[in-house]
C-alpha cells in the first residue's frame, strides 16, 4: 500500500521591486509528495495555486532541485510547452534550476504560471536512480535550501580579496535578509553552495587567528570551529576539504571553494588573502548566504516539495561462523522489500525487511522494493558471510611421563605442547585452555598452560580461534604414561672439535642418536625424540633444542642431555632420561706458511707442515682436488693453491689449511735499467724495477752479504766502480751488476806516500768506457801532459821535472759503451807536502 504525504506550503511571492506597505503579498497552495519510477517523468506538484488579492502578474518563478541533485542525470522540464505560449522555460544543468519567465520579457500572468507549474516534470536518465529529491520554489534567482531555509547567491568579482569579499557580502541584502560569506555546515549545503553555484570563490572560514584552527568568521556560526590541523586533521562539525587540503602553502589562511578543474567538485582549499594573480587559484568571486541573522524579517518567499524513489535505502549484511542460519536486513522508506538469490530474474525468496536464510558458505542475496506505484527497484546485493571455522583435532588424549619419583599418576603438563597437535601445526590459530566448556565458549577464566598439574583436573578444554574470531573447542584428556627408559641407559655421541679453537666445543647432529634411543621402546609406535638441557625443561617441554642437526655443546669435552621420547601422533610421553652423552675429541693442530714462491730458475718447491701437536696423517691436494702427497711435506712444480688436512689417531680431521704458491725468478738487469747521478755533491744510483722480473726483490751495494733494502735507491755514493746486488726475497737467488760513478778529484799530492800520488778520473774502467784522452794544462793554457783514461794518471811532472804546487786545468771527452758522449773540463790543485 502506498502512503502519500502532502505538504501544503504557503508561498509568498515578491517581485524584484519592493511592494508598498499596502500591497498584499500573494500566497500559494502547493501539494507534492510523488513517487518516482526509473526512466519515467513525474510532475513535481499534484496541485498548485496562486492567490493574490491585488496583483495578477509576476516577473519570474525559479524551481530548483535543492537536495539530492545528480548533475548530468536529473532534469526539470516544462511539458506541453505549446500549451503555454506565454511562458519561456530555461534549464541550468549546473545549478539544477528551472526558470519560468514571461514571453518577450513581459511579466507572466498568475493563471498562465499556475498552469505551467502543474506541467513541470522531474526525470532521470539512469535505470539505477536512487535517493530522494527536494524541489524549491522562489521568486528570486538565489538558490534556496529547504533544510536550512536559507538562500545562496554567487557574486562574480575576479581578483577580489577575502577581506573585501567579507565586507561586500555583509553589505548585501536579499528581501530584507542580511548577507554574509557562506558558512557550510552540512553535505546538502556544501552541494548547493559549491557544485550548484554559478561559480567558485570565497567562503567564510579562516585560521588567520591561530594556524590550523579553522573557524567560521561570518554569519550565525561566527566563532564556531570546524577543522583542526592540516590535510591530516579532524572536524568537530562538518568540513569538505579537497584532497591534500588545507596545506598552508606560503601562509594560506582563508577558505575558498576549489575551481572545478581541480579535484573534488564543490570542495574547499585554503588560499592567501589575495590568492593567485591568475589561473585556477585566482579568486573569481564569493558566495553569499542569506538567513539566520539576528533582526532578519520573517520571509516566506520560498517553499519546497519532495519526490521519493522507491528503493533500498539501507542494507545490513551479516556474518556467522560456519554453516547455519543468518539474519539479513534491508530497509526502504516505502514499498515492500523482497529478496532474491540472483541480480536479475528468478523468483522471490522472501518478502519483508528481515530475511533469515540457512547458508553453508558465503552467499550473496539481493534485496529490492516492489509496489509504491513502480515496478521492482534495482536489486542491491546483501552478503551473508560464512566465515571459516578452524580445522582442529576435536579430542586429544595427551600423555606425559611421571618422572617426579612418586608413582601416583600425577605430574606436570605443558599444555602448549598439545597446541601444535590440536591445531595441526597451524600457527595462525590462537589457543587458550579452560577448565569447563562454558568458560571456553565464553572465553573467560583461561588457565596457565604450563606448568599445569593434572591433579587439578584430568580434562581441560582448548578454545581454538582463527583470526576471523571463529572458534571451536577441543577436549584434552590428560594421561600419565607408565613406560620409561631402562634404568641407567645412555648413548655416547662422539664428535671432533671442529670450531676455531681446540676448546672442547663442537657441533653435533643429535639426530644421529634418535633411532638408537627410540629402539629402547617397543616397536610399532610412531615415536619422536626431543632433547633438553635439564630435567625440568624435559618435563615441561620448555626450551627444547630445536636445531638438532647443529647443536653446539655448552660444557667442554663432555655434556649430558635429557631425552624425551613421545608419540608423534598425540604427544604422549614414553620416557624422559639423561641418556645422551656428548663427547668431544680434539682436532689436529699444526702450522704451515700460508704463502710461498715457486722459483722458475730452480723448478721445484717443497711445502712443509711444522709444530704438530701429535702424530697425524696428512693429505695434500691441488686446485683440482687431486691428492699430491700423504706425507708431512709435498713437492710442487708450479704455482697454485694447495691445501693440507691432518687426521688424528682418534679419527678427527682438521679443517683444511691453504698455501698460496706464486711464481718468482731471479732478477734480470742491464745497465739500461740503472740511472746514475755522478760528478755531483750527492752522487746516487737509481734502479728501474719495472724490467727486473716477477719476483720480490731487495738491493745491496758493494756487499753481497751486507744489509739489503727494498728501496731501489742509493744516495751519497762515492765516485768509483760499484757492484749492485739484487736478491730475490723468496730464496730464488741473487744477481749483480757493476756500475761506474764518475768523479773528478779536486786535488792530489804526488809525494809517493801511496795516497793520491797521481791525478786520475775515478769510476772509469775499460769495461764501461771506450779509450779517451785526458789533457792537462797550466794556468796559462800550456799543455803539460796527455794521458789515457785507463792509465795511472798524471804524476805532477813535465818532461820529468816536478811541477810546482798550483791549480791546473783538464779537458776530457768520455764515450761509454752505448756511444753516449760526455765532455768535461775543469781544474784541480797540485799540493806539495
Amino acid at each position: 500500500m502506498i502512503v502519500k504525504k502532502y505538504y501544503y506550503i504557503i508561498l509568498f511571492l515578491f517581485t524584484y521591486l519592493s511592494w508598498s506597505q499596502n500591497n498584499v503579498p500573494p500566497t500559494i497552495n502547493a501539494v507534492g509528495n510523488q513517487a518516482y519510477c526509473p526512466l519515467s517523468e513525474v510532475n513535481i506538484v499534484t496541485s498548485f495555486d496562486i492567490i493574490d488579492p491585488d496583483d495578477s502578474t509576476i516577473k519570474a518563478l525559479y524551481i530548483q532541485i535543492s537536495e539530492g541533485y545528480v548533475n548530468g542525470e536529473d532534469e526539470l522540464k516544462l511539458n506541453n510547452s505549446t500549451s503555454h505560449p506565454n511562458i519561456v522555460s530555461s534549464w541550468s544543468m549546473l545549478e539544477g534550476k528551472l526558470t519560468l519567465n514571461g514571453a518577450n520579457g513581459l511579466d507572466v500572468n498568475y493563471t498562465d504560471l499556475i498552469a505551467a507549474v502543474k506541467d513541470v516534470v522531474f526525470t532521470n536518465n539512469s535505470v539505477n536512480v536512487s535517493g530522494n529529491r527536494s524541489f524549491s520554489f522562489t521568486i528570486g534567482s538565489a538558490n534556496y535550501l529547504p533544510s536550512t531555509d536559507h538562500y545562496y547567491e554567487y557574486v562574480s568579482d575576479i581578483g577580489i580579496t577575502w577581506t573585501d569579499a567579507k565586507v561586500a557580502a555583509e553589505n548585501r541584502t536579499y528581501l530584507g535578509l542580511q548577507g554574509y560569506l557562506v558558512t557550510i555546515t552540512s553535505a546538502d549545503e556544501a552541494k548547493l553552495a559549491g557544485e550548484q553555484a554559478k561559480g567558485t570563490g570565497w567562503i567564510g572560514g579562516s585560521d588567520a587567528e591561530t594556524e590550523g584552527n579553522w573557524k567560521w568568521e561570518t554569519g550565525p556560526e561566527k566563532g564556531t570551529f570546524f577543522w583542526f590541523g592540516l590535510a591530516v586533521g579532524n572536524s568537530p562539525t562538518f568540513a569538505f576539504w579537497n584532497t591534500n587540503e588545507p596545506n598552508d602553502l606560503n601562509g594560506e589562511d582563508y577558505a575558498h571553494i576549489t575551481d572545478p578543474n581541480i579535484g573534488i567538485p564543490g570542495s574547499w582549499n585554503d588560499l592567501s588573502n589575495t590568492g593567485a594573480a591568475e589561473g585556477d587559484f585566482q579568486p573569481k568571486g564569493y558566495i553569499v548566504e542569506y538567513g539566520g541573522m539576528p533582526g532578519d524579517p520573517v520571509v516566506n518567499i520560498s517553499a519546497s516539495t519532495e519526490m521519493y524513489i522507491p528503493t533500498i535505502n539501507a542494507t545490513f549484511p551479516a556474518t556467522r561462523c560456519g554453516p547455519g542460519q543468518i539474519s539479513l536486513k534491508a530497509t526502504s522508506a516505502i514499498g515492500d522489500v523482497v529478496w532474491h538469490n540472483s541480480p536479475t530474474g528468478g523468483s522471490i525468496l522472501f518478502t519483508g525487511e528481515i530475511f533469515n536464510p540457512n547458508i553453508t558458505n558465503t552467499t550473496t542475496f539481493y534485496a529490492s522494493v516492489v509496489g509504491a506505484g513502480c515496478e521492482e527497484s534495482p536489486r542491491i546485493p546483501v552478503i551473508a558471510t560464512a566465515k571459516e571455522l578452524p580445522d582442529i583435532l576435536p579430542m586429544l588424549n595427551f600423555k606425559n611421563c611421571d618422572v617426579d619419583e612418586v608413582a601416583d599418576g600425577y605430574t606436570i603438563f605443558n599444555l602448549n605442547e598439545a597446541t601444535e597437535i590440536i591445531t595441526k601445526g597451524n600457527d595462525e590459530l590462537r589457543v587458550s585452555y579452560h577448565l569447563s566448556v562454558a568458560d571456553a565458549e565464553s572465553n573467560i577464566n583461561s588457565i596457565n598452560p604450563f606448568p599445569f598439574e593434572n591433579q587439578t583436573s584430568t580434562t581441560v578444554y582448548a578454545r581454538v580461534e582463527k583470526p576471523n574470531a571463529c572458534f571451536l573447542i577441543s577436549t584434552v584428556n590428560l594421561e600419565v604414561s607408565t613406560t620409561s627408559f631402562t634404568n641407567g641407559y645412555s648413548y655416547n655421541l662422539v664428535g671432533c672439535d671442529n670450531l676455531d679453537a681446540n676448546d672442547g666445543i663442537a657441533v653435533f647432529d643429535l639426530t644421529e642418536a634418535s633411532n638408537q634411543l627410540i629402539n629402547q621402546f617397543p616397536t610399532g609406535q610412531n615415536l619422536k625424540v626431543a632433547y633438553f638441557k635439564n630435567l625440568v625443561d624435559a618435563q615441561l617441554e620448555e626450551n627444547e633444542i630445536i636445531d638438532q642437526a647443529n647443536y653446539i655443546n655448552e660444557n667442554p669435552y663432555t655434556e649430558t642431555l635429557f631425552v624425551r621420547v613421545e608419540s608423534a601422533n598425540n604427544g604422549a610421553c614414553y620416557g624422559i632420561s639423561p641418556s645422551l652423552v656428548l663427547k668431544v675429541n680434539p682436532s689436529p693442530e699444526f702450522e704451515i706458511e700460508t704463502n710461498a714462491a715457486f722459483c722458475l730458475n730452480i723448478g721445484i718447491l717443497t711445502l712443509e707442515t711444522f709444530n704438530p701437536k701429535d702424530d697425524y696423517s696428512y693429505e695434500w691436494k691441488n686446485e683440482n682436488d687431486e691428492t699430491i702427497s700423504t706425507d708431512p711435506t709435498a713437492t710442487v712444480t708450479s704455482k697454485g693453491i694447495y691445501t693440507v688436512t691432518a687426521t688424528s689417531t682418534l679419527g678427527c680431521t682438521s679443517t683444511p689449511k691453504t698455501i698460496t704458491v706464486k711464481e718468482s725468478d731471479l732478477a734480470n738487469i742491464t745497465l739500461n735499467d740503472i740511472l746514475i747521478k755522478d760528478d755531483s755533491e750527492n752522487n746516487s744510483i737509481t734502479i728501474n724495477t719495472e724490467n727486473l722480473g716477477i719476483g720480490d726483490y731487495e738491493f745491496a751495494l758493494d756487499d753481497a752479504d751486507g744489509a739489503y733494502q727494498t728501496e731501489p735507491l742509493f744516495e751519497n755514493v762515492s765516485a768509483g766502480i760499484h757492484t749492485i746486488y739484487i736478491r730475490e726475497q723468496n730464496n730464488c737467488g741473487t744477481t749483480s751488476i757493476d756500475v761506474s760513478v764518475i768523479g773528478f778529484p779536486k786535488f792530489f799530492t804526488p809525494n809517493n806516500d801511496g795516497f793520491n800520488d797521481t791525478w786520475q778520473i775515478k769510476g772509469i774502467n775499460e769495461d764501461s768506457f771506450q779509450m779517451s784522452t785526458i789533457y792537462i794544462y797550466d794556468r796559462f793554457g800550456k799543455m803539460l801532459a796527455k794521458t789515457n783514461v785507463n792509465d795511472k794518471g798524471w804524476d805532477g811532472t813535465y818532461k820529468g821535472n816536478p811541477m810546482p804546487a798550483s791549480d791546473y786545468w783538464f779537458k776530457v771527452q768520455l764515450t761509454d759503451k752505448n756511444g753516449n758522449v760526455r765532455n768535461r773540463k775543469g781544474h784541480f790543485s797540485l799540493v806539495r807536502r
